[in-house]
């Protein structure tokens, strides 16, 4: 029964949610942040997240069944992130294009840590599944920023949206990296 589902899933689901983040503005925001194009953002401040979510479903349907053409386009996903990705790991495309310089500034509403934890969840699925560090690193760069920012001694606050915390400690799980789970 599953592996039928799963078949359509490979098949044209996960294709179909490709065209719909690049219809709704996904890729164009990460290629705004990333500089690669010019334009105005596109949608809700929280799209990165269904991004991660999809690449999360990408990376678990692949083991059982490669795909080029899947394999091809999550690749080119996982460059435009690296290419958006700032200096000190930060990656959110809303407030990289939308509040540059206004991070960290609505943590009740803002969903940028909540983005953050479907990246990292994303991160680990990619990493379990074909054993890459491409994702994991940007992962673990942005929650490297994340534990220079938060904690004891630090910015105090938490997301509104509770992601984040789960999906550190997946990624301490992932990396062995006690700064995360502590996080």
């Amino acid at each position: 029964f599953w592996a039928e589902r799963q078949a359509v899933n490979r098949a044209a689901g996960l294709r179909h949610g490709y065209e719909q983040l690049d219809r709704a503005g996904n890729f164009h925001n990460l290629r705004l942040a990333a500089g690669l194009t010019t334009g105005e953002y596109k949608g809700y401040l929280y799209l990165d997240s269904d991004l991660y979510k999809w690449l999360e479903a990408v990376s678990y349907a692949l083991p059982p069944a490669p795909d080029p053409q899947l394999e091809a386009i999550t690749d080119s996903t996982l460059r435009l992130l690296a290419a958006a990705q700032q200096g000190d790991g930060y990656l959110n495309a809303y407030w990289q294009v939308v509040k540059p310089g206004r991070r960290w500034t609505d943590l009740d509403h803002g969903h940028e840590m909540y983005c953050a934890g479907h990246l990292f969840q994303a991160a680990v699925a990619h990493h379990r599944a074909t054993g890459r560090r491409d994702l994991l690193d940007i992962a673990c760069k942005f929650a490297d920023h994340l534990d220079a920012t938060f904690g004891p001694g630090k910015r105090q606050g938490a997301c509104g949206h509770p992601e984040v915390e789960l999906a550190l400690v997946e990624l301490y799980r992932e990396t062995g990296e006690p700064r995360y789970l502590a996080l």
